[in-house]
């Protein structure tokens, strides 16, 4: 496996646990790791054998501009869920940033969250993916119905 990384793209978005916060535009920044085979592409140098981060960037700035939500950890899955339903073979890990966060003792820089999704979505593992749906269960794990 092999992969692409996005870094710092930024969008303005009314994203905070206070209504106050929501109010006004914040910015943003998100950082997004895809791991995926990039062997066809590589030796084809099609972009259509390829993830087009052009897609990957309008996916995640579109929700983080157009979506409201309370905390970083809910957009950040938000935008997990999106990228695995629009590329289902892939493995995902974002950091989701708010710049300059309002009203936080120490004035960072920015607050985030990091977070990961599998491929074949949450609660299985890369390795439960690649073993498939009808995997033997391991020493002490329930099967899967």
């Amino acid at each position: 496996m092999a992969s692409l990384i996005l870094s710092r793209l930024a969008f303005e978005g009314r994203h905070g646990a206070t209504e106050r916060e929501r109010r006004t535009l914040r910015t943003f920044e998100v950082d997004v790791e895809i791991e995926t085979s990039l062997d066809k592409a590589a030796g084809s140098d099609a972009l259509a054998d390829t993830i087009d981060y052009r897609e990957v960037s309008e996916i995640v700035v579109g929700l983080g501009t157009s979506e409201t939500h309370h905390l970083l950890e809910s957009l950040a899955r938000r935008m997990l869920d999106a990228l695995a339903d629009r590329f289902p073979g892939a493995a995902f890990r974002i950091e989701l940033r708010k710049l300059n966060p309002p009203a936080c003792p120490g004035h960072p820089a920015y607050a985030g969250v990091r977070m990961s999704r599998p491929t074949g979505g949450w609660g299985r593992t890369t390795e439960d993916a690649e073993e498939g749906e009808n995997a033997k269960p391991r020493g002490g794990e329930v099967p899967r119905s």
